[in-house]
């Protein structure tokens, strides 16, 4: 009786797996290496057979795949050998062998992507595209571990941060490899939890653009789809979180105090702007400063849904957030190159193309290997790093401009849209319609009375706690969660340096936040005001039962959380 085994000669285990096997001596055995028989290939695919999804059995004519290929030859197999009976117990099982073969597979999957290994019929009509996301995300990384490591009395920076910084200067290196950027995607979902809670607007924003990835990372792992499918099945999902950052940078500042000059973060951030920008100063630019933050980004947020303007809106996109970054007010730049890497996404595969192709961009990636431009990067990163520690952001954006300004050239310069656009299947859609509808929930929790930290507040004066609200379509202080309407004051910090900070600057704190401080810290004890109650010297033994009955478990709470909140009206422009 004659046996042919078709498998991948790629894959170490299948190989082994292969190998290992006794079979029975009736058996005639031939082995068939699909990566180096195209001809056996071409004729399984012809037959129907995905060559991919597992190996083939044919035994004296008749073909078995996958799952039934397995349960044959663990049938025929001698008892012979630990593999084998191991083999041979299990799998002989027929419904054993369709319940674990799934897994089996996505095993070979995960394998073949961390050896660097593609699947036998892989695509990748997306690669050049993938190459600018990359290259605009590790920028994003470095200047996002000047923040976190030096900005902000964090420094010296964790474990997670230095491994942040490493991930993203491989992948500066070899922008091209898929495995490199899962790493510094994996190394920033890790720091991401290591992190939170984080109120930062780039922070949160990422970490949805981090959730669209991985949503597609294990489908096209339990699928058994080419690894060139993670990133293109991603891509929507990217989009929709930009969309979504572009909505609410626009909904939230519907609010009485973000359209007033004296309060207005607009107006706030254009006085932080280098000089001479900031000796304009008046009505004629405080009041184009607050419209035309609705116009500008409302503006981009169109024309990246229409093909024809697509191109001007990435335009206009990168333009806006580069001015953004130069305002003093807080190390944006970090802000600045998650959007442009979010807008990278819109570029199409086609231009992505030209874009590679280019001489500046040929320029830009031969120069990365040079001993030379790699030293002088270093340098300009740690001068970002001291600004940052000095609080010197604007000064910080100004030396990124160096390393930022030249890709964004070859972006505007090669990225115009031709042709059709490129059709998305139905797995892309389903990731990004999750992506959006989740990044969406997030950002509208306020209105709902829920968290107000990490619901991307992007400086817009928006108040909502304590029973009152200066947005002007959501003006009505019931909401079906109550959350936000008990809003403690700090009287005495009993030396926690936390605390003090609402104690110094009068801040009050939705008292969820208070509970969770005092939770977190049993042996705290402070006194504070809510309701008109004074409460002296309480501790989290004294609020027990508050604490049991309101909180959530320590890992929904690093996710769930609240803003400082400013109690004098109108609301002042804050983080």
């Amino acid at each position: 009786m004659s046996l042919t085994i078709y498998y991948d000669g790629e894959c170490p285990v299948c190989a082994r797996y292969v190998t290992m096997l006794r079979l029975s001596r009736e058996q005639s055995v031939t082995m068939v290496d699909l990566r180096s028989d195209p001809v056996a290939r071409e004729r399984l695919e012809g037959e129907g057979f995905k060559v991919d999804n597992g190996m083939v059995v044919d035994q004296s004519g008749r073909r078995y795949a996958g799952a039934d290929a397995v349960n044959v030859l663990a049938l025929l197999s001698t008892p012979s050998g630990f593999v084998n009976r191991i083999n041979r117990a299990v799998m002989s099982s027929p419904i054993a062998a369709r319940v674990l073969y799934p897994l089996l597979r996505m095993g070979r999957w995960l394998l073949l992507f961390v050896l660097g290994k593609e699947l036998i019929d892989e695509r990748r009509d997306t690669a050049s595209l993938q190459t600018i996301f990359a290259i605009c995300f590790a920028l994003f990384s470095i200047f996002h571990f000047c923040n976190y490591a030096t900005a902000y009395g964090r420094f010296p920076p964790g474990p997670d941060m230095i491994a942040l910084f490493g991930a993203a200067a491989l992948t500066l290196l070899r922008p091209q490899s898929s495995r490199i950027l899962a790493l510094l995607m994996l190394v920033s979902l890790v720091s991401a939890i290591i992190q939170a809670p984080a109120q930062s607007n780039h922070t949160i924003t990422r970490n949805f653009m981090l959730l669209g990835y991985w949503l597609s990372f294990v489908m096209a792992m339990m699928r058994n789809r080419p690894a060139g499918e993670v990133f293109s099945n991603f891509v929507i999902a990217g989009q929709g979180v930009l969309l979504v950052m572009y909505f609410f940078g626009i909904f939230h500042k519907i609010n009485a105090d973000f359209l007033d000059p004296v309060t207005s973060c607009a107006v706030a951030l254009w006085e932080q702007m280098p000089a001479p920008l900031n000796a304009l100063s008046g009505p004629w630019v405080d009041y184009p400063a607050i419209y035309g933050t609705f116009v500008v980004e409302g503006g981009i947020a169109i024309a990246l849904l229409v093909k024809r303007w697509r191109h001007y809106g990435i335009a206009a996109g990168i333009a806006f957030h580069l001015l953004l970054a130069m305002s003093s007010y807080a190390m944006y730049i970090a802000f600045t190159m998650l959007s442009i890497a979010m807008h990278s996404l819109f570029v199409s595969p086609k231009a992505a193309d030209r874009i590679l192709a280019s001489k500046s961009m040929q320029a830009f990636t031969g120069r990365m290997s040079n001993p030379v431009y790699a030293i002088a990067a270093i340098i300009v990163v740690l001068t970002i790093g001291v600004l940052a520690f000095r609080g010197s952001y604007g000064l910080a954006s100004l030396f990124a401009l160096p390393m930022v300004l030249p890709f964004c050239w070859v972006i505007l310069r090669y990225g115009q849209d031709e042709g059709a656009s490129r059709p998305y299947g139905r797995s892309a859609l389903a990731i990004g319609a999750i992506t959006f509808a989740a990044f969406f929930l997030n950002g509208a929790m306020p209105y709902l009375g829920l968290k107000t930290a990490q619901s991307l507040n992007m400086f817009a004066n928006l108040r909502l706690e304590q029973g009152a609200s200066n947005h002007l379509v959501f003006g009505g202080a019931h909401r079906p969660f109550g959350y936000l309407e008990r809003v403690a004051t700090i009287d005495d910090a009993g030396g926690n340096r936390a605390m003090n900070y609402y104690a110094r600057y009068g801040y009050g704190i939705v008292y969820y936040d208070l509970l969770a401080f005092l939770a977190d810290n049993p042996d705290a004890s402070i006194s504070f005001t809510l309701n008109g109650k004074s409460f002296d010297s309480v501790s989290a033994v004294d609020l027990r039962a508050d604490i049991d009955a309101t909180l959530h478990p320590q890992w929904f709470r690093k996710w769930f959380h609240f803003q400082p909140v400013q109690l004098e009206r109108p609301e002042p422009c804050t983080l």
